[in-house]
Formats: C-alpha cells, sequence, structure tokens
C-alpha cells in the first residue's frame, strides 16, 4: 500500500513539473512561427545601370573633369539643341570671296601646306576655306563643298582642325584641294547646331568620316580633347538611313552631343530631340522591348 502511494506521489509530481515547463514555455504566448524565407532582390542589370539616369548625371560630372572644362548641367544637357540649316544652292566662292551665314563666316585663300604624294612629302599652295564662329556658343557644323576634279585633291595637304566643332569665336583652315589659277570651289550646304561645351567635347570625339562628313574636307580633323573614338556603331546603318531620307546629320549630332560616345551607341532609330522631358540617356528599341526600367535620376 505504501509503494503504491509513492508511486501516485511520484507519478503526481513528475506530472506538476511538466505542467510548470509547459507554463513557463508558453507565458508569453505561442512560440514564434519559424522566419520565412528572404526572396532574394532581383539583380540590377548592367543594362539597367548604364541607362540610369543618376549615373547618367553622375558622367557627366566625371567627364567634364576629364576634359577639364566646367560640368554641363543635366537640365543644359536634356534642353532642345537648336537646329539651322542655313544654306543650301549652289555658291560658287573665289580666291578672297567671302560667305555669310547667322552663325558662320566664309572665306576662300590660298595658302602654302605641306601634303605627300608617292610617299613624297612637298609644300605646295592650296586652295583654304576659313571657317569662322561668329557667336557666343558652341557650334557643331557641317559645311559641303564641292571642287571641280575631285581626283586631283586626292593628293592635298590636310590642315589639323576640328571638322565638327567650332568653340565661340574660333576660325578654322580646312583645304579643299590643291591650287590652281582661277579655280573656285561651290558651297552647297552649310548645317549648323547650339550645343553646351560637354556636348561639343563630347561630339568632337567622332571620326568624322562615318558620321556623313566628306573624307576630302574632314581629313585632319582633331578632338577637342581625348582621342578619337572606338567605332562602337553601325556606320552603315546611318549611310544607308541617310541615303534613304530616313535620318540626318542633326539626328547623329544630337545625340552624340548629349552621349559619351564610349558608353552610348548610336540607334537608327534615334532623332533629334523635340521633347525635353524625356529622359536621358537615350534609349534604343532592344532596351525598351527588354522591359528595363530607367532608374530615376534624384
Amino acid at each position: 500500500m505504501e509503494s503504491r502511494t509513492l508511486a501516485l506521489v511520484v507519478a503526481l509530481a513528475g506530472l506538476f513539473v511538466i505542467a510548470i515547463g509547459l507554463g513557463l514555455m508558453y507565458a508569453g504566448g505561442p512560440p514564434p512561427a519559424p522566419p520565412r524565407p528572404k526572396i532574394p532582390a532581383p539583380a540590377v542589370t548592367a543594362a539597367a545601370i548604364k541607362y540610369s539616369g543618376t549615373i547618367y548625371r553622375a558622367a557627366l560630372e566625371q567627364d567634364a573633369h576629364s576634359y577639364g572644362v566646367a560640368p554641363s548641367p543635366y537640365e543644359e544637357m536634356a534642353a532642345l539643341f537648336p537646329y539651322f540649316d542655313e544654306w543650301s544652292g549652289d555658291r560658287s566662292l573665289k580666291v578672297g570671296g567671302t560667305m555669310e551665314t547667322p552663325h558662320l563666316h566664309l572665306q576662300l585663300v590660298v595658302r602654302r601646306e605641306a601634303g605627300s604624294m608617292a610617299g613624297q612629302l612637298y609644300r605646295a599652295d592650296h586652295l583654304v576655306l576659313t571657317i569662322q564662329n561668329r557667336g557666343d556658343r558652341y557650334l557643331a557644323y557641317r559645311v559641303q563643298t564641292r571642287v571641280p576634279d575631285e581626283p586631283r585633291c586626292e593628293t592635298k595637304g590636310d590642315a589639323p582642325h576640328n571638322a565638327i566643332v567650332l568653340a565661340p569665336h574660333q576660325t578654322i583652315r580646312r583645304t579643299e584641294c590643291l591650287y590652281r589659277s582661277d579655280e573656285r570651289i561651290s558651297v552647297r550646304r552649310i548645317e549648323v547646331m547650339e550645343i553646351p561645351r560637354l556636348g561639343a567635347y563630347y561630339v568632337s570625339r567622332m571620326p568624322p568620316g562615318l558620321i556623313l562628313y566628306g573624307r576630302r574636307t574632314s581629313a585632319g580633323h582633331i578632338p577637342l580633347a581625348g582621342s578619337l573614338c572606338p567605332q562602337t556603331f553601325s556606320w552603315r546603318d546611318i549611310r544607308d538611313g541617310a541615303d534613304r531620307g530616313e535620318l540626318g546629320w542633326r539626328d547623329v549630332i544630337d545625340f552624340y552631343a548629349r552621349h559619351n560616345c564610349e558608353e552610348y551607341s548610336f540607334f537608327r532609330s534615334y532623332r533629334h530631340r523635340t521633347d525635353p522631358d524625356e529622359p536621358l540617356p537615350a534609349r534604343p528599341p532592344e532596351i525598351e522591348a527588354a522591359g528595363i526600367i530607367q532608374m530615376p535620376a534624384p
């Protein structure tokens, strides 16, 4: 009888201890649920970073610093760049003759310049066209001319100059052909675009022969700073688009005056900007189709 009583006491004591333990365990409520597995954040693609407005703004400051110029604000780079088709026709220009448009002053002169033929260097009189920026803004420009005998001009010398951009009030000299007595040139078309200072440094690094400039008149081109850009775009697309009348000089210049050519490549559907609120950098169709959301600028 005593043993049964002792066993009962032990059993009750055990139940009491278990009850106390359970009470302590649940005194603060039910046990916390196990943590839910974390959903990994979507990977930020290289394209999303590249086409981020924040990254673009930072690059404007970095590029200006590397060129040694004051930064151009985002708002200035996003603004509409005024374009002027200032002359189209057949204007004959003789030696000593001048021509003026609202933005440019042209004069044809004779100068002795260096050239080469069959590997031999020489100095000879050349027909030289001087082109002056008459205003206070940086200009992208294209002055198209024709000479009477194109093959004879292939051996002319090439004067160093910037074939794409003129600084305020700057004058450049470019060779048109070897000089022959009483020879003239014909001015066929003059186009200009007013651009920011940083935009001038950007676009001046382009190889002019690949962006709708003639080889004869753009030879000798040197950028405002840095080296010529690598060819990261299809120049045939530009030429073919221009030949079909789908795009023009102003479209290509407008793009490269806003974008560092080492980071962004012209795409065929780009056109001269008409909406200042459209974000930069410009996004090609394949980026739009991929659904990459442009990260907002601050």
